[in-house]
Protein backbone atom coordinates (compact mmCIF):
# COMPACT_ATOMS: atom_id res chain seq x y z
CA UNK A 1 0.00 0.00 0.00
CA UNK A 2 2.91 2.39 0.63
CA UNK A 3 3.88 2.48 -3.07
CA UNK A 4 0.24 3.18 -4.01
CA UNK A 5 0.13 6.07 -1.54
CA UNK A 6 3.40 7.49 -2.88
CA UNK A 7 2.29 7.25 -6.52
CA UNK A 8 -1.15 8.69 -5.92
CA UNK A 9 0.15 11.39 -3.56
CA UNK A 10 2.69 12.53 -6.15
CA UNK A 11 0.01 12.58 -8.84
CA UNK A 12 -2.29 14.57 -6.56
CA UNK A 13 0.41 17.26 -6.58
CA UNK A 14 0.61 17.28 -10.39
CA UNK A 15 0.63 14.97 -13.43
CA UNK A 16 3.89 13.03 -13.89
CA UNK A 17 5.41 10.19 -15.87
CA UNK A 18 6.77 7.11 -14.06
CA UNK A 19 10.45 8.08 -14.28
CA UNK A 20 9.63 11.46 -12.75
CA UNK A 21 7.75 9.71 -9.93
CA UNK A 22 10.68 7.37 -9.29
CA UNK A 23 13.15 10.26 -9.34
CA UNK A 24 11.04 12.19 -6.78
CA UNK A 25 10.88 9.13 -4.52
CA UNK A 26 14.63 8.58 -4.66
CA UNK A 27 15.49 12.28 -4.33
CA UNK A 28 13.37 12.43 -1.19
CA UNK A 29 15.01 9.22 0.12
CA UNK A 30 11.78 7.22 0.24
CA UNK A 31 13.82 4.31 -1.09
CA UNK A 32 15.21 4.02 2.45
CA UNK A 33 11.71 3.05 3.63
CA UNK A 34 10.33 0.96 0.79
CA UNK A 35 11.64 -0.91 -2.22
CA UNK A 36 11.44 1.37 -5.25
CA UNK A 37 12.11 -0.74 -8.31
CA UNK A 38 10.88 -0.28 -11.86
CA UNK A 39 8.89 -3.49 -11.51
CA UNK A 40 7.20 -2.39 -8.28
CA UNK A 41 6.52 1.10 -9.63
CA UNK A 42 5.10 0.02 -13.00
CA UNK A 43 3.05 -2.79 -11.42
CA UNK A 44 1.39 -0.33 -9.04
CA UNK A 45 0.83 2.20 -11.83
CA UNK A 46 -0.84 -0.49 -13.97
CA UNK A 47 -3.03 -1.59 -11.07
CA UNK A 48 -4.03 1.99 -10.22
CA UNK A 49 -4.90 2.63 -13.86
CA UNK A 50 -6.94 -0.60 -14.08
CA UNK A 51 -8.86 0.42 -10.95
CA UNK A 52 -9.60 3.86 -12.40
CA UNK A 53 -7.53 5.71 -9.80
CA UNK A 54 -5.15 7.24 -12.35
CA UNK A 55 -5.28 7.79 -16.10
CA UNK A 56 -2.78 8.52 -18.83
CA UNK A 57 -3.28 12.02 -20.21
CA UNK A 58 -0.54 12.20 -22.84
CA UNK A 59 2.37 10.35 -24.34
CA UNK A 60 5.72 12.05 -24.80
CA UNK A 61 8.66 11.12 -27.01
CA UNK A 62 12.09 12.15 -25.75
CA UNK A 63 15.15 11.60 -27.94
CA UNK A 64 15.66 7.94 -28.86
CA UNK A 65 13.92 6.66 -25.76
CA UNK A 66 10.61 4.79 -25.70
CA UNK A 67 7.44 6.84 -25.38
CA UNK A 68 6.50 7.78 -21.85
CA UNK A 69 3.00 8.26 -20.52
CA UNK A 70 2.11 11.14 -18.23
CA UNK A 71 -0.50 10.20 -15.62
CA UNK A 72 -2.91 12.17 -13.48
CA UNK A 73 -4.99 11.25 -10.45
CA UNK A 74 -8.71 10.79 -11.10
CA UNK A 75 -11.52 11.89 -8.81
CA UNK A 76 -11.95 8.26 -7.79
CA UNK A 77 -8.21 8.13 -7.11
CA UNK A 78 -8.43 11.16 -4.83
CA UNK A 79 -11.09 9.38 -2.76
CA UNK A 80 -9.06 6.15 -2.73
CA UNK A 81 -5.92 8.03 -1.62
CA UNK A 82 -7.81 9.66 1.24
CA UNK A 83 -9.31 6.32 2.29
CA UNK A 84 -5.91 4.55 2.19
CA UNK A 85 -4.30 7.24 4.35
CA UNK A 86 -7.05 7.03 6.97
CA UNK A 87 -6.87 3.21 6.89
CA UNK A 88 -3.13 3.23 7.64
CA UNK A 89 -3.81 4.98 10.94
CA UNK A 90 -6.91 2.93 11.75
CA UNK A 91 -4.88 -0.29 11.38
CA UNK A 92 -2.71 0.76 14.33
CA UNK A 93 0.51 -0.83 13.09
CA UNK A 94 3.67 1.19 13.66
CA UNK A 95 5.16 0.18 10.33
CA UNK A 96 7.10 3.23 9.17
CA UNK A 97 7.00 2.03 5.57
CA UNK A 98 3.22 2.66 5.74
CA UNK A 99 2.89 5.37 8.40
CA UNK A 100 5.47 7.76 6.93
CA UNK A 101 4.10 7.80 3.35
CA UNK A 102 0.58 8.26 4.76
CA UNK A 103 1.80 11.16 6.88
CA UNK A 104 3.59 12.74 3.91
CA UNK A 105 0.28 13.04 2.08
CA UNK A 106 -2.09 13.42 5.05
CA UNK A 107 -3.14 16.81 3.65
CA UNK A 108 -4.99 14.88 0.91
CA UNK A 109 -7.14 12.94 3.38
CA UNK A 110 -10.02 13.64 5.71
CA UNK A 111 -7.82 15.03 8.46
CA UNK A 112 -10.55 14.83 11.10
CA UNK A 113 -10.75 11.06 10.52
CA UNK A 114 -6.95 10.77 10.70
CA UNK A 115 -6.87 12.77 13.93
CA UNK A 116 -9.59 10.54 15.39
CA UNK A 117 -7.68 7.39 14.34
CA UNK A 118 -4.44 8.71 15.86
CA UNK A 119 -6.10 9.55 19.17
CA UNK A 120 -7.83 6.16 19.24
CA UNK A 121 -4.51 4.44 18.54
CA UNK A 122 -2.80 6.39 21.32
CA UNK A 123 -5.63 5.52 23.74
CA UNK A 124 -5.37 1.85 22.81
CA UNK A 125 -1.63 1.97 23.51
CA UNK A 126 -2.42 3.48 26.92
CA UNK A 127 -4.85 0.65 27.65
CA UNK A 128 -2.32 -2.08 26.88
CA UNK A 129 -0.81 -3.55 30.00
CA UNK A 130 2.14 -5.85 30.11
CA UNK A 131 2.78 -7.93 33.22
CA UNK A 132 5.81 -6.96 35.29
CA UNK A 133 6.47 -10.53 36.41
CA UNK A 134 9.01 -11.37 33.72
CA UNK A 135 12.52 -12.63 34.31
CA UNK A 136 15.49 -11.73 32.07
CA UNK A 137 15.75 -11.82 29.10
CA UNK A 138 11.96 -11.57 28.70
CA UNK A 139 11.94 -8.64 31.12
CA UNK A 140 14.24 -6.64 28.84
CA UNK A 141 12.12 -7.42 25.81
CA UNK A 142 8.97 -6.34 27.62
CA UNK A 143 10.71 -3.21 28.94
CA UNK A 144 11.80 -2.28 25.40
CA UNK A 145 8.28 -2.89 24.15
CA UNK A 146 6.87 -0.59 26.86
CA UNK A 147 9.37 2.15 26.01
CA UNK A 148 8.53 1.88 22.30
CA UNK A 149 4.81 1.91 23.07
CA UNK A 150 5.17 5.09 25.16
CA UNK A 151 7.30 6.77 22.50
CA UNK A 152 4.80 5.81 19.78
CA UNK A 153 1.88 7.07 21.89
CA UNK A 154 3.57 10.43 22.48
CA UNK A 155 4.38 10.78 18.78
CA UNK A 156 0.83 9.84 17.70
CA UNK A 157 -0.66 12.52 19.95
CA UNK A 158 1.81 15.14 18.68
CA UNK A 159 0.85 14.31 15.08
CA UNK A 160 -2.86 14.39 15.97
CA UNK A 161 -2.41 17.86 17.52
CA UNK A 162 -0.51 19.04 14.44
CA UNK A 163 -3.24 17.74 12.12
CA UNK A 164 -5.94 19.37 14.25
CA UNK A 165 -4.14 22.74 14.22
CA UNK A 166 -3.06 22.60 10.56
Amino acid sequence: MSMKILIMGLLKERPRHPYEMKRAMIDQKWNKLISITDGNLYHNIRRAEERGNIRGIKTEKVDQRPNRTVYELTEQGEEELSDMIVEVFRNQKMDVSLVYPALLFVRYSDKSLVEQALRSWAADLDAESVADAYAPPAYHIVEHFEQRKNLDRKWLLEVADWIKDD
